[in-house]
Order: structure tokens, then sequence, then C-alpha cells
């Protein structure tokens, strides 16, 4: 008869086995931390039945038996723990229960174990084991023991009627009602009510607890998609490692199933979704669906009206008489194939950018150089002329005609060196040629795209550079005159005649700083931080919509975002303006 000891031997396997794994698998997706706790509890039970069935000598069984009101008292607030986090709306609640249960259960368990009037005596049964009598302390423990598991069964019910419940899994609930009312169901007779009756039997407690926890163990995590140990699980391990959302549905277009992905697509948990019509969250009609659909670009609507680009497929599910049972449904997600459609606009908006720009240059360059080299000849020319006169001994007057004509002939060489330098300029802008290796002066960067912007106001606005703290060069200089040109031209479109914009250049640890700064705006800081408002947007989304954002700060946004650098913009008075661009330096060994 002493086989009944491998009763206690097998919870405590069961225990130690089922708690060591929830340990070590504990993570933020599979939080087993409180069933860890519920395995600890029933193998310290079953550990005091095994150490009791094996002591031979009453008063050493008795000093393990006093110990055996510990565990019971503790397995109730972890089975709390548990609830609270299979509903997490009432988590909070169930969490602060289960930390007072603890404490109360603590104390009693260890106020019992040293209480003189607990356990009167041990009686040899006639199955090897020992049958306490109890007395009046432990009479009074008994219901302590079962009022907390009662409590977890009475909110598991509830949650169980609750199906509107965001997060929680009324399968779960049920699967620990069912639990706790096995375990009471056998384990309250054989631990208290029948020796208190003076019946012999083996002490079940301990073996049923740690059964029905292992039983619920297996449902948990088989309902977070985690166990593999089932063709269920396995098909559902397989469909939450997808990086496509998966979804089946009935042919009327209610959702039978949808993995984690396609939770996650949707902002919304695999047990919201059941139940719900797909026809209500795509922008395709379930006609279409269920007539099998191959890569259907459409929209997926998340929660708080967010809609989603994916390319939709589906494919007909037959029974074996070729009737459709259903439709399987795969979703791909199009966010990052539309971010990259947007850089791609934007460059070839560049690209078209720079090659208007280098024609146009290439084609005024010529005329500009016959025009110079015109003027050049003429101004010889005229000199020669003026010097024959005064060598033939003609009045000074006339000579004078000559002077005048020679200063028109400067002032014109003058504005024709003007264009040029403005050709040269669109010519660099455009990337017709380079700096060179070694990169590019940021001062000669900055001033390049000062003269490209003051073609935007002429004489009206002034810019200039007033003070320069860089010494190193950038291997980024024409993207960032591309930046500082579309910055600097919407600052002297909103400034006021006779404004100047201030350029400053300082090296800020491995970055290049540019800080520009405007004090006399011909409307309102706030009117004029709006224009900037969608280009932080678009820095903080990553993405570019040529039908939301003004061109040239588009390119501002993808230029910045490519070089890895940052922008800040702030008002600095009632109708003055700072902005401050950041971009990467080169470091010394790439300059040579």
């Amino acid at each position: 008869m002493e086989n009944y000891a491998l009763i206690p031997f097998v919870a405590v396997l069961v225990s130690a086995a089922f708690g060591a794994v929830s340990i070590a698998w504990d993570s933020e997706r599979r939080a087993t931390r409180s069933m860890s706790a519920i395995f600890l509890c029933t193998g310290l039970w079953a550990l005091v039945d095994l150490l009791t069935y094996m002591e031979s000598d009453p008063d050493r069984a008795l000093m393990w038996m006093r110990w055996a009101f510990l565990p019971p008292l503790l397995v109730g607030p972890n089975l709390l723990w548990v609830l609270g986090q299979i509903s997490p709306r009432a988590g909070g609640r169930l969490a602060q229960h289960a930390r007072v249960g603890a404490v109360v259960g603590l104390a009693l368990g260890v106020g019992a174990a040293f209480a003189p009037g607990t356990i009167e005596g041990m009686v040899r049964t006639g199955y090897g084991g020992w049958m306490p009598r109890y007395g009046i302390v432990a009479i009074v423990l008994i219901p302590l023991c079962m009022l907390t598991p009662i409590y977890a069964a009475i909110t598991a019910a509830r949650i169980q009627r609750d199906t509107r419940q965001e997060g929680s899994d009324w399968r779960r609930a049920w699967a620990l009602r069912v639990g706790v009312g096995f375990s009471l169901l056998i384990a309250v007779p054989t631990e208290y009510v029948l020796p208190l009756m003076e019946i012999p039997v083996p002490r079940l407690g301990a073996f049923v607890v740690s059964c029905a926890a292992a039983i619920m163990w297996l449902r948990v995590l088989h309902e977070a998609d985690d166990l593999v140990i089932t063709p269920q699980g396995v098909a559902r391990a397989l469909l939450a490692k997808l990086h496509d959302g998966v979804v089946l549905i009935q042919i009327d277009g209610m959702i039978l199933s949808a993995n984690m992905r396609f939770a996650q697509m949707s902002g919304r948990s695999s047990s919201d979704l059941l139940g719900k019509s797909l026809e209500n969250l795509v922008e395709v009609p379930l006609e279409e669906i269920c007539t099998g659909l191959e890569d259907h670009e459409s929209a997926l609507h998340g929660i708080e009206g967010i809609s989603i680009p994916v390319s939709l497929s589906s494919s007909i599910v037959a029974n074996r008489s070729g009737g459709a049972i259903g439709v399987v449904v795969v979703f791909r997600d199009l966010r990052e194939i539309d971010a990259l459609r947007g850089e791609l606009l934007a460059s070839g908006r560049l690209a078209a950018i720079g090659e208007l720009a280098a024609g146009i240059a290439h084609e005024v360059n010529n005329p500009v150089a016959f025009i110079r080299s015109d003027l050049n000849l003429l101004s010889r020319r005229a000199q020669e002329l003026r010097g024959k006169l005064l060598q033939r001994g003609e009045r000074e007057d006339e000579a004078r005609l000559f002077d005048r004509g020679q200063c028109r002939i400067e002032n014109a060489l003058e504005g024709i060196e003007k264009v040029a330098g403005v050709v040269r300029d669109v010519r660099e802008f455009a990337h017709a040629g380079g700096t060179g290796q070694g990169g590019s002066d940021p001062e000669a960067v900055v001033s390049g795209a000062m003269r490209l912007a003051r073609l935007q106001r002429a004489d009206e606005v002034q810019l200039r550079i007033s003070s320069v703290g860089c010494s190193k060069r950038i291997n980024s200089g024409q993207e960032l005159k591309q930046v500082l040109l579309a910055l600097m031209r919407t600052l002297a479109e909103g400034a006021e005649k006779g404004a100047c914009v201030d350029t400053e250049l300082r090296t800020d640890e491995k970055d290049l700083v540019v800080v520009m700064k405007v004090e006399s705006l011909a409307e309102s800081s706030a009117k004029m931080l709006a224009r900037f408002d969608v280009l932080s947007d678009v820095l903080s989304e990553r993405t570019f919509d040529g039908a939301h954002v003004e061109f040239g700060l588009g390119i501002v946004a993808e230029l910045i975002d490519q070089l890895g650098g940052g922008l800040m913009i702030e008002a600095i008075g009632p109708n003055a303006l700072r902005l401050e661009v950041s971009v990467p330096l080169i470091t010394e060994g790439a300059s040579s």
C-alpha cells in the first residue's frame, strides 16, 4: 500500500516540470510567471505530503503536516493573478486582490504551522500513510483555503459572460473555472472533509491541483498560439511566423480565424476579429473576394480610421464534393513599398529638375560666352580708337564720348559676369560637375545657395553669412545646397522688404550646423510656421506626398532623411523665425 506515496511524488514532478518551463518561457508576449507561482505552491504542497508519507515517527509526520495549510492558502491568490492576465480590463483590481490575498495567506499559513491547536495528532492508516486529526484552528482555516479559489471561479464566470471585454479570452476563463471546480470537488473531501469524519483516504489535493494547473497551462499557451504540440498549435505557430496576414472567412464574409500578423495590421486582437465581417475592414466587395483575387491593391481599415495600403489575394476552400466552404485571404502590407514609391517619385522629380537645370544652364552659357567675348573685344577696340583720336589732336570732349562708352561696356561686363556666376551655380545644383574627392567647403556651399536664393527677391531682401565657425569639409555639399536653397527661398519670400536673412555656420560634434534667422517677416511667425508644419510631418512619418507638401519643401524632407540629418524650426519673436539644419561631416580619412 506504500505505492500511494507515488501520488505526491508525481505531483512534485509535474509541478517542477511545468514550473521550470513557465519560468523559462516568461516574456512580455507569454506572461507565465503567475503559472509558475501556482506550480511552486503545488510542488511545496506535494512535497509536504511526500515527506509525511515517508515518515515512520508520528511526531515528525506531525511536524511536516503543520505546513500543509500554507500552499493551499497561496494557490487562490495566484489564481487571481492568472485571471488578471486573462482579463486586462480588470487586471489592476485582481492583481491588487492577489497581493492582499497572498500576504494574508502567508500570515495564516505560517501562523497555523506554529499554532498548538492546528493538528491534535496523526493516525496511521491501512494504506501506509498518515491521517491528521484536525483541531479548532484547522477547522477555521479550511473555509479560508477555499475562499479565494471560489472568488476566482466566480470572477471567471463573469468574464465568460462578458464577451465584450477587450483583450479577454472567455475560453481561458472557462478553463480556469472548470479547473477550480474540479480541484475543489476532489481536493476538499480528501484533504479536509473525510479526515474530519475519520475516514482514511489518500490525500489527492496537491496532485489534482497540479494536474488541473497543467491542463490550464496548456490551454493558455495554446490559445496564445505558442504551444506547438497539437496540429492546431503547429498551424497557428506557422501562421504566426508569416510576414503576411492570413484570414479564413465563411462564404458570407464572417471571419473564422486570423493569424497574429493580420491582428497587428488591423490594430485588433485575434479574439476581437472573430465573428466580424471582412467586408467592413477592406475596400473590396465580398463578391470579388469570393471569386478569387491575385495581388489586388486595396486599403485595410485599422482602428481610429487609419487606412493601411495592402495587397489582397484570395483562394476558395472547397470540400470533398467541390462545394465552397470558405475563403482564405492573404494580406501583404504595402506601407514600405508605398514609402519606396514616394522616394522613387521624389528622386525622379529631382532628376528631372537636374536635367532641366543642366539643359537651361548649357543653353544660356553659350550666348553668355559670346556676349562676354564681344564686349571684351568692343572694349579693346574703343580704347584703340580713343588713343588714335588723341594722337591726331582731336578735341578732349570727343575723347570723353569713348570714356562714357567704355564705362557702359564695363557695366555690361559686370552684369554678364553675374549671369555667368548664376549659370555656374545652376550647373552645380544640377550635379553637372562635382567638387571632386575630398568633399565640399561648407561656406562655398552656403554662398552658392544664397546666390540662387537672391533671385527670389533681388535686392529687396538681403542674404548674408554672419559668422563661420567650421573648417572641415562635408561630403554632401550638393544635397545640402538644395536643402538650403529651398529653405532660403521660403524665408526670402516671407520676409519684409529690406529684411535680412542671417546665416551662421558651426560644427557640433560630428555634424555641420547651419542656422538661419530672419527677424522681419511680412506675416506672423505662427503663419510662417504653418508652412513648415507639413515639412515636420513628412520628416516624422518618413513619407512624401506631393499632393499635400509643396514640392520645394518635399525635396528638403527627402534629402534630410537621406542624409541622416535634422531640422529644427522655432519662432523667436512675433515676426521672427529661426531654422537650424544639421548634416553629418566627413572624417579626415575620407578627405584624403
